[in-house]
């Protein structure tokens, strides 16, 4: 029906030299938790189209949900009053080219999301209430099977299908004062397990609820988590590698091409061969995606960019990895397929054993690091003290400082649990040269 959809536009659009059309369907299913109670489960279909077109430098564009029989010709006319009265881009080189595909289609349909039902969410949300030793405030739980189709007046011609599965969790426990925990699921795949997300809740919340505030201020070693460092990752470099931040001279990275920006034992790929959310043969725009080195050794090898930028290297995305609804409504815009960290050898706790002086951060109030800088200043919620190897103290409401682009010049160690975080997978992660300070 998708495809249909959009060829119908193609056809309507066929006296503009260029134009394309994006149709997507996505079909979701949620339960939601509050209060350690299954509040509500529903069930969504979301159909919609966006239709782009340009006159030379001018472009028009207008998007709908496909509810009725006289949508499409509805988008296309506001499209086209857009169009009228837009000013001229000199930048618009046009849309994506047709390509061959270049790698094979990876594995992110999964039949058990195709036909889950209402009653197989509420036994997993069951299984997690059931097990956690601690409130849950809020959680939720959604799958959705996602169909997406891309043609334009290039040639270009591809569709794609995918199931995506997140899960975002909250816990909450009360000894010496209030303690918070927080675990994610991304994936494509059915394959989240209740028990250990409760478990991991548990512990984190019952942490929290026992530190004590740090004191004085310390220069130390950063110790973080995947559940804290995809974040840092992907606004320190996912920006100094995104190809409209080098366009604009914004990337730290600009002039860094060939040359070494990161400690020597650290491997970046973006990898859309693998099951994650936005693994796919070609991207939202129709160009063909590629395993692609981004940093080798610490040595820089690659940018990533969409058709605005030129030269596109596949990654013009309107999928997001946590929410299918809404693709159709995105202008593409760049974005990472799935930058895979390569695992080192240690475990969590040889990194704690062979440090020094150091901090494991548990959670920050939000991981989030300047894009433009890599400057970091964030609040510890819950974190380890670490002297000689073994975890001393237990603290929150401290001030971590450092900088995250000079952090993945100074690694220190890098451990062998990646865990999928969105459109990155990182594992545990040491860095050198950071400040705590505390009341």
């Amino acid at each position: 029906m998708i495809h249909s959809i959009a060829d119908r536009a193609m056809q309507s659009l066929s006296g503009y030299q260029q134009a394309e059309v994006y149709a997507s369907e996505a079909v979701v299913h949620t339960v939601y938790i509050d209060d350690s109670k299954i509040s509500n489960i529903e069930t969504k279909v979301d159909r919609g189209m966006m239709a782009r077109m340009a006159d030379g430098g001018r472009q028009g564009k207008a998007s709908v949900s496909l509810n009725r029989e006289s949508s499409v010709d509805e988008c296309l006319r506001m499209a086209e009053s857009v169009l009228r009265y837009s000013p001229e881009n000199p930048e618009f080189k046009g849309y994506a080219m047709p390509g061959q595909a270049k790698i094979h289609a990876p594995d992110v349909w999964d039949p058990k999301v195709e036909n889950i039902t209402p009653e197989d969410l509420r036994e997993v949300a069951k299984v997690l209430i059931e097990n956690c030793r601690v409130n849950i405030p809020r959680a939720q739980i959604r799958v959705s099977t996602n169909i997406g189709c891309t043609m334009n007046s290039n040639g270009v011609d591809v569709s794609h299908r995918s199931t995506l599965v997140y899960g975002h969790f909250t816990s909450m426990a009360v000894r010496d004062h209030p303690g918070e925990g927080m675990e994610t699921f991304h994936g494509t795949h059915f394959d989240l397990d209740p028990v250990a997300i409760a478990n991991a809740l548990s512990d984190k919340a019952e942490a929290a609820a026992v530190c004590r505030e740090f004191k004085g201020s310390r220069k130390m070693s950063m110790i973080l988590p995947p559940s804290e460092l995809g974040d840092m990752m992907m606004s320190a470099v996912g920006s100094a590698i995104h190809g409209e931040n080098v366009k604009y001279g914004r990337s730290l990275w600009k002039d860094s091409l060939g040359k070494e920006v990161a400690s020597k034992c650290l491997n970046i790929t973006d990898d859309p061969t693998v099951r994650a959310p936005l693994s796919c043969v070609f991207d939202d725009e129709g160009t063909p995606t590629e395993r692609r080195p981004i940093i080798e050794g610490g040595v820089l090898r690659s940018f990533i960019r969409d058709s605005f930028c030129g030269d596109s290297t596949g990654n013009g995305m309107r999928r997001s990895s946590v929410e299918a609804q809404g693709a159709y409504e995105r202008t593409p815009t760049i974005k990472p397929l799935n930058l895979t960290v390569s695992p080192g050898s240690l475990s969590r706790d040889d990194i704690i054993s062979q440090t020094d002086n150091g901090i494991l951060v548990e959670k920050f109030a939000w991981p989030e690091a300047d894009e433009l800088t890599g400057r970091f200043g964030l609040n510890v919620r819950c974190g380890y003290i670490i002297r000689k190897g073994e975890i001393v103290e237990t603290i929150n409401n401290a001030l971590l400082m450092g900088n995250m682009v000079d952090a993945v010049a100074n690694i220190e160690a890098i451990g062998n649990d990646p865990k999928q975080m969105g459109v990155i997978s990182v594992p545990t992660m040491s860095f050198s040269d950071t400040e705590l300070v505390g009341n």
